[in-house]
């Protein structure tokens, strides 16, 4: 178990992705995942159709990046650090991404991925912790992307 994250292309949203095989049914929900309309009414066989032209409908699979932050026991040693300094310092950090080492299906949108970013860069300055670098190094590498895109960053 562990923390992986990831930031989505928008070759859907902009219509450069291979076409949808159910295209009145594909709505992109507020992490831009592809999904489908009326969820609850569609077959098994039309979801796996879509997950089939999801992981290849363009050359990005659907992501422009996705890292591993780490798994449990790294994620709780980087929140114990965290916890070590001022709350003010890194709010970001703790109440939505150390908060627990394997949460997920949850997001941060892309105007809040400035300010982790900006926590991220204060981390990394952090010495004498090779752990604690590398995980603001992936973050910082997230939260650029996200800014760029738009696209939240999905845990």
């Amino acid at each position: 178990m562990g923390l992986d994250a990831s930031v989505r292309c928008n070759c859907i949203k902009h219509g450069v992705a291979a076409p949808h095989p159910f295209p009145n049914l594909l709505r992109l929900d507020e992490t831009g995942e592809p999904i489908l309309e009326s969820a609850d009414e569609i077959s098994l066989d039309i979801w796996l159709e879509h997950d089939r032209w999801f992981r290849r409908s363009c050359s990005h699979g659907g992501y422009l990046l996705q890292k591993r932050l780490g798994n449990y026991a790294l994620i709780g040693h980087v929140r114990s650090r965290i916890e070590l300094m001022p709350h003010h310092a890194f709010p970001l950090l703790r109440e939505r991404v150390v908060y627990s080492g394997v949460h997920a299906g949850d997001f941060i949108k892309a105007s809040d991925s400035v300010r982790l970013l900006e926590e991220a860069q204060r981390l990394r300055q952090i010495p004498d912790d090779a752990i604690l670098q590398q995980f603001a190094t992936d973050l910082i590498e997230l939260a650029k992307v996200s800014v760029a895109t738009g696209n939240p960053i999905v845990f």
